[in-house]
């Protein structure tokens, strides 16, 4: 897992297709959000997985 001070929307912009990032599921609420936002403003897809034993989110950038 990524320090949680890791800041979300350079992360999730640094993505490569088929790459991911993991966040602590505390940001859970801000990663989907950025996703989401990052997705229609440079027309890009990703999905978020949680992994609840583990508590994380995964990010990956899909196109």
């Amino acid at each position: 897992m990524n320090d949680s001070k890791q800041k979300i929307r350079p992360a999730l912009m640094g993505l490569n297709i088929g790459q991911a990032v993991e966040f602590p599921i505390s940001r859970l609420k801000s990663v989907r959000t950025q996703a989401s936002e990052l997705g229609a403003i440079y027309d890009r897809q990703f999905t978020t997985k949680m992994d609840r034993e583990r508590r994380i989110v995964e990010v990956k950038r899909m196109s």
